[in-house]
C-alpha cells in the first residue's frame, strides 16, 4: 500500500560500526522474514558461531539497489570495508574466504546499534584486493538477494 513517508528520526547518523559473518553452510536454520523483520535467530550447526569482522574507521558500508529482470526483482547487495596493513595471517584469511564456493550471511550494525542481516535469501560472496600505495586491503561481501536486508533484533552471541 502506498502512503506518506514516515516522520524522520531526530538522530540519524550515517555509517556502520561493526559486522559479523558466518559461512552459509554453517547455518542449520535460516530465519523467516516478515515485513522487513527477521522472525527468529539464525540457528547454527554444531559448534558454529558468528565471526567478528573488522573495518578501518569510516570504511564500512552497506548498499543494496533494487533491480528488475525477466524473472522478477532482486537486490544487488554489498557490504564493503577496508583492512589496514598487510600480513600473512590476513592474506591467508582473505584467500580462504574468497573461495567462490563459500556463501555468507552478514549481520551489520549501524552507529545507533540497529542490526540488519543480509544474505538470507541470496548468495553473498567475498572478494578482496590489496593496494600497496594505500597499504590496505579492500573487501566486499556482494551478490544478489531476493529481498532487502531485514532488521535483525537479536543478540549476537560470540
Amino acid at each position: 500500500m502506498i502512503k506518506n513517508f514516515p516522520k524522520r528520526p531526530i538522530l540519524n547518523p550515517g555509517g556502520l560500526g561493526s559486522f559479523y559473518f558466518v559461512p552459509k553452510h554453517e547455518i542449520e536454520k535460516i530465519p523467516r522474514v516478515h515485513r522487513g523483520l527477521a522472525q527468529q535467530q539464525v540457528v547454527f550447526k554444531n559448534s558454529s558461531f558468528w565471526y567478528t569482522g573488522y573495518a578501518s574507521s569510516d570504511s564500512l558500508d552497506f548498499g543494496e539497489k533494487y533491480q528488475t529482470s525477466d524473472n522478477g526483482g532482486y537486490f544487488d547487495t554489498n557490504i564493503d570495508g577496508a583492512f589496514p596493513g598487510d600480513s600473512s595471517e590476513i592474506h591467508d584469511l582473505f584467500k580462504s574466504m574468497g573461495n567462490f564456493t563459500v556463501r555468507y550471511v552478514i549481520v551489520f550494525v549501524d552507529l545507533l546499534g540497529k542490526q540488519r542481516i543480509a544474505g538470507l535469501d541470496g548468495d553473498l560472496f567475498f572478494t578482496y584486493s590489496y593496494s600497496a600505495k594505500d597499504k590496505r586491503y579492500s573487501y566486499s561481501f556482494e551478490g544478489k538477494c531476493l529481498e532487502s536486508a531485514p532488521i535483525y533484533p537479536y543478540t549476537i552471541n560470540l
